[in-house]
């Protein structure tokens, strides 16, 4: 392992996290594509997990709209099946092919929240759960393991899915609890896998001090802007790692 790794992973660590302070998602979004280009991409996933659990369990204490306990055992219960079918796919296929579709979808939904949904009226976007999950909810969160099995990225399904529904809060709060769970399906199909190692947890370790810094600063912002450039910032994030993606 290069001595360098230990600049360079807190660098794209602090990107990545300050991604997670503003939006709740997102740090797997920089942290796979830019890491997997120097290092190991396999080591960076399982890696990206680990670091996503630590900023989820973080952020946890300040959620405060997320209430519903049904609702939430029900999409984590559907995310947790979905992943561990996903690291099977990882095991079995080669994910090229998955990855430019997966990047174009991306690309869309990344247009979706930055032009669309900022046009829209806010007003009929929800602040409370409902009681419990319905065929859609348990839908896309099962797509959304999925995808974090297969290539360590849960968002996109379940971004579009409650991004539709939510203001910024309750969707930001959603979105930091699905992926403490999503972390922890992820890290314990990895290691029932045999991918979890020493290299693996040296990145992880290295990414802790860019993980601090950038959940501060994207938490700071968070507090000071409103739901049209919540949004904006959301699609523009989401268009340039599709390009990462696709690149």
């Amino acid at each position: 392992m290069d001595s360098y790794f230990l600049l360079i992973l807190p660098a794209i660590a602090v990107v990545a996290f300050f991604l997670k302070g503003l939006t709740g998602f997102g740090p797997a979004l920089i942290f796979i594509p830019i890491g997997a280009l120097i290092f190991d991409p396999q080591s960076i996933i399982v890696a990206s997990s680990f670091l996503d659990l630590t900023a989820g369990l973080i952020m946890w204490r300040r959620v405060r709209s997320v209430q519903s306990i049904p609702f939430l055992l029900g999409i984590v219960v559907a995310m947790s099946i979905g992943t561990v079918f996903g690291v099977y796919l990882l095991s079995a296929f080669p994910t090229e092919t998955f990855r430019i579709l997966l990047g174009i979808a991306v690309l869309i939904l990344g247009l979706w929240f930055a032009v669309f949904r900022s046009r829209t009226s806010f007003g009929q976007l929800k602040e409370r759960l409902p009681e419990k999950c319905n065929r859609k909810d348990i839908g896309y969160s099962a797509f959304a393991g999925i995808s974090g099995g297969l290539f360590g990225i849960s968002g996109p399904p379940i971004i579009w899915h409650l991004g539709k529904q939510y203001r910024m809060s309750t969707f930001r709060d959603l979105l930091i609890v699905f992926f403490v769970f999503a972390a922890i399906a992820r890290i314990i199909s990895f290691s029932v896998a045999g991918m979890v190692n020493y290299e693996t947890m040296m990145y992880t370790v290295a990414g802790i001090p860019g993980l601090f810094i950038g959940l501060y600063f994207g938490t700071k912002v968070f507090l000071k802007i409103d739901e049209a450039m919540f949004s904006k910032a959301v699609g523009i994030a989401l268009i340039a790692f599709a390009i990462l993606l696709v690149v």
